[in-house]
């Protein structure tokens, strides 16, 4: 307990001091992982390693509000198979991650730190208060739809009333990172410093989470309330590569994006040229296939010969927002216009390869086993059964609708952050609905007519 209150402090005040940890203290602590990493043995044509990409847990404000009290420590520890509260009861993972990617969203992180923490200045305010004192879902539905969604979709004040600026978001953001390295064990358990951007202009859905390679990390993440538009953060984070950050996004539920995250036009209504099209495809190398709320590659409507269409398909998202299912929605569409853009503008925007996640924000990454998902995965709104049969998630779907979920597969030479790391940028990932089958596969031009053995083949690659 006093290691922890010491950390907190320093953590506190270097948020007020406005110190930085990413020059010299993180090429300190980036070269000491190294070194770690360095021990780890390694396998040239590479293992399969499974683990989460996307999760939330009570730092995000939404899933605060809807009850969630755990943090990245918290979901740490339930990913190597401790056993946590969750939606109060305990519960355990039915079989341990390789690694981990905690992203909860840059947008509400300042709000995480006055909410979580007695005494912190805008504790006591009373909002913040009756984001605590929430414990019915009604009310919970009312805070979120209020200090959360229409925020986002660019109505409503931009913060709350007990948001205490940037050295609030400074300072999760460095327990977050703090977290991140404690339990980070080379060769064992990996964990990738992360977070989400939750643009939402509308309501429309063009989120990505962003992943880090190293410690070598910006002082705050970037979030929508500096730019909602997919080239600003690119821009930002083209500035952090520029800085030696290497750094990557991922999109997610394209099935929710109303077409938006294929259109043939940037957001700002301009034709794509080759630059745009260069630049997607250098800042964003995968994308999410399914999540929680269903599956974004086909639906039965537009592929109706494809036997697994009819998969997870999150049918109620039509049902609110002012969305419509259209062919464009879905990761096949894109994959096939991307190849048009490569033929028209010598470059393809959309060469993605395939990562799964949960968006869990109950705090519990990839607790994707179907006879292990009875604390459901949004806190009050799905807690239970009876729940999960009527309830609705405001502003976007029916609860009934959620499932357990997707998992990210990563062929790397270890499971180390560096080599976790670059494989998913190499695009050397596949996705599940939850079930750790190994899937690898070749497809390209130049093969050798006929190989001596699998692990030739692995070895060209």
């Amino acid at each position: 307990m006093k290691i922890l209150c010491s950390a907190s402090i320093a953590v506190l005040a270097l948020a007020q001091a406005g110190c930085s940890y990413e020059s010299e203290t993180a090429s300190a602590q980036t070269a000491a992982v190294m070194a770690d990493e360095s021990g780890v043995s390694q396998n040239p044509l590479k293992d399969a390693f499974f683990g989460e990409t996307h999760v939330h847990t009570g730092v995000s404000m939404d899933a605060f509000v809807a009850g969630n009290r755990l943090t990245p420590d918290d979901a740490y520890r339930f990913a190597k198979g401790e056993e946590i509260m969750v939606n109060g009861s305990m519960h355990r993972i039915k079989r341990p991650l390789d690694f981990v990617a905690v992203t909860d969203h840059s947008e509400f992180m300042g709000e995480a730190y006055s909410l979580m923490n007695p005494g912190a200045p805008g504790y006591d305010d009373p909002v913040a208060k009756s984001f605590r004192e929430a414990k019915d879902l009604e009310t919970a539905l009312g805070l979120y739809a209020k200090y959360v969604l229409e925020p986002l979709a660019g109505g409503g004040d931009p913060r709350p009333s007990f948001f205490q600026g940037t050295s609030a978001i400074e300072t999760t953001w460095r327990r977050n990172f703090e977290a991140t390295e404690k339990h980070y064990i080379p060769g064992k358990f990996t964990t990738i410093h992360a977070y989400e951007w939750t643009s939402a202009p509308g309501g429309l859905n063009l989120h990505r989470n962003i992943l880090f390679r190293d410690t070598n990390v910006p002082n705050v993440p970037f979030s929508s309330n500096e730019g909602a538009d997919p080239e600003e953060l690119w821009a930002w984070m083209k500035a952090q590569r520029d800085k030696g950050v290497k750094v990557f996004a991922m999109p997610h539920n394209s099935n929710e994006s109303k077409g938006l995250l294929f259109t043939e036009t940037t957001l700002s209504g301009k034709p794509i040229t080759r630059e745009y099209a260069a630049t997607r495809a250098s800042m964003e190398p995968l994308i999410e296939m399914m999540q929680i709320k269903g599956n974004s590659e086909v639906v039965p409507d537009f592929w109706p010969n494809e036997e697994f269409a009819d998969f997870e398909n999150a049918r109620s998202l039509q049902d609110y927002n002012d969305r419509t299912f259209m062919k464009r929605n879905f990761v096949r569409w894109g994959l096939g216009r991307g190849l048009k853009y490569r033929s028209d503008l010598g470059v393809n925007p959309f060469k993605y390869g395939f990562v799964g996640g949960t968006d869990s924000h109950n705090g519990a990454p990839s607790n994707v086993a179907e006879d292990n998902w009875d604390v459901g995965s949004h806190g009050l709104a799905d807690q239970t059964a009876e729940i999960r049969a009527t309830a609705i998630l405001e502003g976007e779907m029916k609860v009934s609708d959620l499932n357990p979920g997707a998992i990210t597969g990563v062929w790397a030479t270890s499971n180390t952050r560096g080599a976790i790391w670059d494989s998913m940028a190499a695009k050397e990932t596949f996705a599940t609905s939850g079930p750790r089958m190994k899937v690898r596969a070749f497809a390209g031009q130049g093969f050798a007519s006929s190989y001596p053995s699998y692990a030739a083949m692995v070895r060209d690659g």
